[in-house]
């Protein structure tokens, strides 16, 4: 039976008029003996607007060799590829349906973002999808900008994507809130017939949103407790008619294991995911999870926890055994992998990469410099620095003594990982190009100058090491003015040593720091920057890479990691 979506007329509605999307009505009950239903489920997230096949590739791929080792990597994801991969999966399984877990949009390659990502947007209408959950990132130029795009309400001087009209399916978030009514901006939940059972995809967003966005973009809105919200949720959708309840939220888990456990345990698998997952209703029936780029199928408390890692450089297939009432009688899970030897590109959305690249290449691919090797964005010691990352330290601290009309002592500029999106990939056949390095930190965020005192920057240093059993490093790489050594005492983390331009911090002596907009306005938690003085905008974090690597492509062999460390 194909699935199919039905609107039940004068539902009455507890959350108001923004808490549905779209209803089945219920159906007359199954009889008990009735034979069990297979429900097929596709899921992706974090896809981040990476439509283009290459340059950047969207992800390179290890997979197991199934003697221990991994096989060489290889390239994965693409929209052709993913279109491709996602057809055969529905051809094999007609009644599966497909979602998505958030940041379809937001933090894009080129190719989308300089179409004001509706390449992106068309691609996933295109393939009739169910909903996607609501990401962080698709408020990344606040509400009103998304609202406008999934309507197709372009400006006055057409749509950037020629015959771009909007999307048909929506974006879920239950949690989100106007901050002075109360009520929900967006629908909380679709229901869809699957094989005669009435499925319901409950979306929620991560409450943590504010501290990793802009907070011009979050002022009027309130993220309430995802669990809390799924679960008050439960009995109304019970009175809609919903059977089977699928929890589809973009908020994750930390998992460094395989992705894909066949045991499902996940030994090691933390997070806020994890603690929603423990607090989630009985009621639903599996968890689909986002936001952090990881590809997992685990079990908590029994329940099916999944993520297919980000890009679309997965798809996870998951199946639901159910009865005639809807009851869980077996649940399944694989992460399949979108390498692009394993699928033949779609025309169709061939077509459209095509037409994206088409339209954005006079300005993606202005050569910027040619570098002798590329850099990675993780650090090889997860509790250290990564060449990466110092590189846009580097290039930011320069710019500012360029540009800072402020002179207030050493400069340290800092850069947080997350808005490090994917690896520098260079070599010295070819220059690296305005495309490949707009991937790399595609926000365009302001650079910001201010002064902290020696003490404030001692706290800046203690708040970004991990705290708590468990905790996983995520440590705001610097420039080479600065180094630190750092110790755990317990579940608990501690500074030992931190010098600056070779001399011992001197609380009393001020510093002046250059960070991006976001932080500078105490993203991440990091509030302590918005006590800086003398704050001076100097231009856009992205230009101070190019002005840097354009002057110094020798750079690249001058980051090499060390500038934190560690010790026991």
């Amino acid at each position: 039976m194909t699935p199919s979506l039905s609107l039940c007329p004068g539902l009455a509605l507890a959350l108001g008029a923004a808490s549905l999307w779209l209803a089945g009505c219920a159906s007359a009950p199954a009889p008990a003996d009735a034979a069990p239903r297979t429900l097929t489920i596709l899921s992706v997230n974090d896809f981040h607007g990476n439509l283009q096949s290459h340059g950047p590739t969207p992800a390179l791929l290890r997979l197991p060799d199934g003697q221990g080792g991994t096989l060489p990597a290889e390239p994965a994801g693409g929209i052709p590829y993913l279109a491709s991969a996602l057809a055969q999966l529905r051809a094999a399984h007609p009644d599966a349906v497909v979602v998505a877990a958030g940041d379809l949009i937001g933090a894009s390659p080129q190719t989308s973002a300089l179409l004001g990502d509706e390449p992106s947007l068309a691609a996933f209408d295109r393939l009739g999808i169910v909903a996607s959950a609501l990401g962080n990132h698709e408020l990344d130029q606040g509400l009103a900008v998304l609202q406008d795009k999934l309507a197709g309400r372009c400006p006055a001087e057409g749509c950037p994507l020629p015959g771009y009209a909007g999307v048909h399916f929506p974006y879920l978030a239950a949690n989100l809130v106007d901050a002075a009514t109360g009520r929900t901006i967006l629908p909380s939940y679709a229901i869809r017939e699957v094989d005669g059972l009435e499925v319901a995809f409950v979306g929620v967003v991560t409450k943590d949103t504010p501290a990793v966005s802009l907070a011009r973009n979050m002022v009027g809105l309130r993220f309430l407790d995802e669990a809390d919200t799924l679960n008050a949720l439960v009995p109304e959708l019970r009175r809609a008619g919903a059977q089977v309840l699928v929890a589809v939220m973009h908020e994750g888990a930390e998992w460094h294991g395989a992705a894909n456990d066949p045991s499902y345990a996940c030994t090691g698998l933390a997070g806020r995911g994890v603690d929603i997952a423990h607090r989630l209703a009985k009621d639903y029936a599996l968890i689909v999870s986002g936001h952090s780029h990881m590809a997992y199928t685990c079990k908590v408390d029994g329940r099916l926890l999944t993520q297919a890692g980000s890009f679309g450089a997965w798809i996870t297939q998951t199946t639901l055994k159910v009865d005639a009432q809807g009851q869980v009688l077996a649940a399944d899970a694989v992460n399949v992998p979108v390498l692009q030897s394993r699928y033949p590109p779609d025309p169709a959305f061939a077509a459209l990469e095509a037409q994206a690249e088409k339209l954005t290449e006079p300005v993606r691919l202005r050569p910027i410099a040619t570098l002798a090797h590329g850099l990675h964005r993780q650090p090889k010691d997860p509790d250290g620095d990564a060449g990466l990352g110092n590189l846009i330290a580097d290039s930011q601290a320069a710019y500012a003594r360029a540009h800072d009309a402020v002179q207030a002592g050493p400069v340290i500029a800092f850069m947080n990982p997350g808005g490090i999106r994917t690896d520098l990939e260079a070599s010295p056949a070819r220059p690296v190009n305005l495309s490949e390095l707009t991937a790399i930190q595609p926000f365009h965020n302001d650079l910001v100058a201010l002064t902290l005192s020696g003490a404030q920057l001692r706290e800046l240093l203690a708040h970004q090491l991990p705290h708590g059993a468990g905790a996983t490093p995520r440590l705001l790489q610097p420039s080479a003015s600065l180094r630190y050594t750092w110790t755990r005492d317990g579940d608990a983390a501690r500074l030992v040593d931190v010098r600056v331009d070779g001399q011992p911090l001197d609380d009393a002596r001020s510093y002046r720091i250059v960070v991006n907009g976001f932080m500078a306005d105490g993203g991440e938690g990091l509030s302590v920057l918005r006590q800086g003085r003398d704050r001076v905008q100097l231009g856009v974090d992205l230009d101070a890479m190019l002005d840097y690597l354009a002057a110094h492509p020798e750079a690249v062999d001058q980051v090499e990691p060390g500038r934190i460390r560690r010790i026991e």
